[in-house]
């Protein structure tokens, strides 16, 4: 597993990058304030590895839903055959 620096000007800014992509739009809480994309946010996900792999982690992240294969990603892989 990777291991950064706590210290490092990459996880801090990665930190001060996923706390901007927390917010949520206020017309659309399904979509993040900073750079209007779905939930979860690809950039507070990014972010959110970079602050774990750095021992730092933001209670509220989305990484976990973010790992989630999305679900029209299921329809194109191969059927099993049998």
């Amino acid at each position: 597993m990777l291991h950064l620096d706590p210290d490092s000007v990459l996880v801090k800014t990665a930190a001060e990058l996923q706390v901007r992509h927390l917010e949520r739009d206020a017309d659309d809480p399904s979509r993040c304030a900073a750079c209007g994309a779905p939930l979860p946010c690809p950039t507070e996900a990014a972010a959110a590895l970079v602050c774990r792999a750095g021992g730092l982690w933001l209670e509220g992240d989305t990484l976990v839903d973010a790992l989630e294969p999305p679900t029209q990603l299921l329809a194109i892989l191969p059927a099993p055959v049998g």
